[in-house]
């Protein structure tokens, strides 16, 4: 069946806020962080278990090389799905983009085949070599995928876009599990992410239907080219600072602490995309609406009055997220790890700290992009990740602990250059948006002091790691929750994005 172009009738109605209905706005947002929730949920569930089959040592391997294979798949996968996003008029070219994904993923996959075959039998055992190869599947469903994506989130049906995604995560779990336990080891998991992939893209089409590619002509493959060179530098760059670490440590100290180093940045992810794909998604769609707004009687621009309220409310999600994570950190490694793993509770307190200090980088992108300014994104990141490669460099030598704090001093630069750069080119008024979340940051601390004071009771009363983890998120989300409601009735806070 070929798909349908024209966008459905609801992307059009009037009222509600910024022409979508209070209840489509919130039920997207809601089945979106249902599908992150299951999609970590899955994902920690994969990495738990092979942290009890795998060794430190083994799981450092495995991070090295699919560290690799994540590079190419950024690239494969291009910015397709942000092109249909950014404007009404993407849609027009689904065919043409079918072919751009499907060229890009077919080309990386021969590719991976020909340097797994040409160097594998130099370098790596027999098993290694079939390890490359499985990896290298993953780029023709990748690439494709992005563009149902897109297509989904442009039509604003995430609500199916995330029945999607908790059907392919559940069934690739239950495949690494099954290869786990059956003794694949790492190949369980390279074959798990897999069948993820292509039950994605079989779903985008069921729900979709088949794109049916058509060669794109000279001017649109010059439009999409120059607006995914953009997006795809970014993401290169993002991915140098995001695997940066895990190489640094692996190469300057050992495959053991690279293990360490990649699961506490796996476990701060987990937390960290069940907070920014759906303050992403969300940014794409309400920016994007916002900016088919006329400008009000009062002058307003509709682009800045969301960002404006956006802003605290995704730091009103982010706070307690991370602040939560400090807290049980220990407890939390302890129960999902085991003993083995202890080295890596610290670490993941010290990236959570990282990870507040940035949250506001998840609207940089769709901001920039509404307003045009989508060549900012590339300097942008250019020299964040620059800043945070380098204190990888120069601290990781010294040890995990060093080289983590090295990148909380990266992103507290990161953060201050997005907020300049939201300021500037995104027009948001961040003394507003500093204003509205002042009340929120005195709720996280009371959560983090009131947490933190109890902390022997359950240690004195030997509760068991899960018991207290429990306790600690209890009695953090009932401060936190009863300090914002408090405050909100106090002071009537977020009342006016201007």
């Amino acid at each position: 069946m070929k798909a349908d172009h024209k966008p459905p009738q609801a992307d059009t109605q009037s009222g509600g806020f910024l022409g979508l209905s209070i209840s489509t706005l919130l039920g997207g947002g809601v089945w979106v962080m249902i599908a992150r929730l299951f999609t970590q949920i899955a994902q920690l569930a994969g990495f738990v278990a092979a942290a009890r089959f795998l060794s430190p040592e083994e799981f450092g391997f495995f991070a090295f090389v699919s560290a690799i294979a994540f590079l190419l798949v950024v690239v494969s996968e291009g910015g397709w799905a942000e092109f249909i996003m950014r404007a009404d008029h993407g849609e027009q070219h689904l065919p043409q983009l079918a072919t751009i994904a499907l060229v890009s993923g077919a080309s990386f996959t021969i590719m991976g085949f020909l340097v797994s075959l040409s160097i594998g039998w130099l370098w790596f055992s027999t098993w290694q070599t079939w390890l490359f190869l499985l990896f290298s599947l993953w780029f023709i469903p990748a690439a494709v995928n992005t563009v149902y994506d897109g297509t989904l989130v442009h039509r604003n049906l995430l609500n199916r876009q995330a029945v999607i995604r908790i059907v392919a995560e559940a069934a690739g779990l239950a495949v690494t599990l099954f290869g786990l336990w059956v003794g694949w080891n790492i190949l369980a998991l390279v074959v798990g992410r897999l069948v993820t992939h292509f039950l994605a893209l079989a779903g985008g089409i069921r729900v979709i239907g088949w794109i049916k590619p058509a060669w794109p002509n000279r001017m649109v493959l010059g439009e999409v080219l120059h607006f995914a060179r953009y997006i795809v530098s970014v993401r290169f760059i993002v991915f140098g600072r995001s695997y940066s670490g895990t190489l640094a440590v692996g190469a300057l100290l050992s495959l053991a602490d690279a293990g360490y180093y990649r699961a506490a940045e796996r476990i701060v992810a987990a937390f960290s995309e069940l907070v920014g794909e759906p303050a992403r998604m969300l940014a794409w769609v309400i920016f994007r609406r916002a900016a088919g707004q006329a400008v009000d009687n009062r002058g307003g621009d509709p682009v800045s009055r969301a960002g404006n309220l956006f802003l605290p409310v995704l730091f009103a999600v982010a706070a307690p997220v991370y602040v939560g994570l400090i807290l049980v950190a220990p407890n939390l490694v302890d129960t999902a790890l085991g003993a083995t793993w202890a080295p890596v509770a610290l670490v993941v307190k010290i990236l959570a700290v990282r990870q507040l200090l940035s949250f506001q980088g998840y609207v940089t992108e769709p901001l920039l992009s509404v307003r045009g300014e989508v060549q900012r994104l590339w300097p942008l990141s250019l020299m964040i990740s620059v800043a945070s490669i380098g204190m990888m460099l120069v601290l990781a030598p010294f040890g995990l602990v060093y080289a983590a704090v090295g990148q909380c001093v990266a992103a507290g630069f990161a953060g201050v250059l997005a907020i300049w750069f939201q300021s500037r080119y995104g027009k948001l008024n961040w003394p507003r948006i500093t204003a509205n979340s002042g009340l929120i940051a005195l709720a996280a601390a009371v959560m983090f002091v009131g947490v933190s004071s109890i902390a022997h009771w359950p240690i004195e009363l030997q509760l068991p790691a899960y018991s207290q983890l429990a306790v600690q998120v209890l009695v953090g989300a009932l401060i936190y929750l009863g300090v914002l409601y408090a405050s909100w009735r106090w002071t009537g806070w977020l009342k006016s994005g201007h």
